[in-house]
């Protein structure tokens, strides 16, 4: 499942140098840059990485899992971050744990670009996995990402290890692979909560390849013994500090009320009674309430509009750009833009041209489309499709190896003499 044992060896050392590169500049990238690509400030912490670090500096000073106000415990964010960057700074120290965590992120876009080859090659062919690889390693955000202290590394290596597994695990309906993939499931909702969604495309599956109800019921049971396992100890915490049901956070009131502003414009103001309150919890409810009430009045008077907001619209700032928030060895925007714009044009053609009867291609667009759909309620950016885009490369990579063939076909077409 995992092994290179059958490969070409030309494939092999191909993988082999291409994880040797990135992992070569990734390093120089980290002793190079530092703390200077935090997107805020470490004496203002007026930025999500920054108050991540100082959730985990809490965590560890005063064992409050804290966000905005450190003397106060938070539901605002998952716990999965704040406990892996309060990992390795307890082992080497509050500033050295910061590059300990960088470098374990570079680990995971190595394990990351070994996953993109393992999928392609499960879903396509080798030559269309390694290709995918290859795209990943030249796309720019990459490098960008692992000097973040954001949930985006971690989670993509989660996100694609699920994947892999789930292929397995439909085809062969392998018990053992079905409980290795409600834990990655269950850890990576840790880290995210719309990772929770993600069985919707596997219930789709499971139709699709025509698994009986037992079936469905034996694994659904298995799988949700497992997440419930894992996510017991948040949940208790939750009640325990807040006295309520919370099973994931109490955060989406601000992306939500945000995107129901059309085209993030709240310049002619909000249009409907809003009071912000002190209590988190409560300026959350209030948030949602605005927000609703906002979609009640400004979506009777403009139904054509706003459902082209939720639609065309948020989707096109989803896919607009690369998460790529910072210049990494003075490689400009323009053409991290580029090369993120070429991979969907790609990508789009390779979609159309992947068969429609493999059952693989068909997890993989549904996945695309599920994280897609699933924020559309909320404020859409480049960063919600950087999960995505190693999918996207996959379809890239196929319609470059369709181009690669077709070149070739026509090279021996020219060399064959004329009778």
């Amino acid at each position: 499942m995992f092994s290179l044992r059958d490969e070409k060896k030309k494939t092999k050392y191909s993988l082999l140098v291409i994880e040797i590169i990135f992992i070569i500049v990734g390093m120089i990238s980290i002793l190079k840059y530092g703390n200077s690509l935090l997107l805020g400030s470490l004496e203002k912490f007026d930025n999500d990485d920054v108050k991540y670090i100082r959730s985990a500096w809490n965590l560890i000073d005063n064992k409050i899992l804290s966000y905005e106000n450190i003397k106060e415990s938070t539901v605002y964010i998952m716990p999965g971050l704040t406990f892996v960057l309060a990992f390795f700074m307890m082992i080497f120290g509050k500033m050295q744990g910061i590059v300990a965590f960088k470098i374990f992120q570079l680990i995971l876009q190595a394990g990351s670009i070994y996953l993109i080859f393992l999928i392609g090659r499960k879903v396509f062919s080798s030559r269309v996995g390694l290709i995918a690889s290859i795209i990943d390693v030249i796309y720019v955000p990459e490098l960008f990402v692992v000097n973040t202290i954001l949930m985006e590394c971690i989670c993509k290596f989660l996100f694609l290890l699920l994947i892999y597994i789930s292929i397995y695990a439909i085809k062969t309906k392998s018990s053992k692979l079905y409980i290795a993939g409600g834990i990655i499931w269950a850890i990576s909702c840790l880290f995210k909560p719309t990772m929770a969604g993600y069985p919707i495309v596997i219930l789709f599956m499971w139709i699709k390849s025509k698994y009986k109800f037992s079936e469905i019921l034996k694994y659904t049971t298995l799988v949700l013994i497992i997440f419930c396992t894992i996510m017991s100890p948040w949940w208790v915490r939750n009640y325990k500090e807040f006295n309520s049901v919370i099973p994931f956070t109490k955060s989406t009131g601000n992306p939500f009320l945000q995107g129901t502003f059309i085209n993030y414009d709240d310049s002619e103001g909000w249009g409907v009674p809003y009071v912000k309150s002190e209590n988190a919890i409560k300026n959350d409810q209030n948030e949602i309430k605005a927000g609703l009430q906002r979609l009640q009045k400004y979506g009777a008077e403009q139904p054509i509009k706003y459902i082209f907001w939720y639609t065309i619209g948020k989707t096109f700032f989803f896919w607009r750009g690369p998460f790529y928030w910072r210049t990494i060895f003075n490689i400009p925007s323009l053409i991290a833009i580029s090369i993120h714009v070429i991979i969907l044009l790609l990508g789009i053609l390779g979609i159309v041209k992947a068969s429609k009867n493999n059952l693989n291609v068909a997890l993989v667009i549904g996945v695309v489309l599920l994280l897609n759909l699933i924020y559309l309620p909320f404020y859409t950016f480049e960063r919600y499709s950087y999960m995505a885009m190693p999918l996207v490369m996959l379809f890239a990579a196929l319609s470059i190896d369709e181009i690669i063939k077709k070149k070739r076909k026509l090279l021996r077409w020219k060399r064959t003499p004329c009778l």
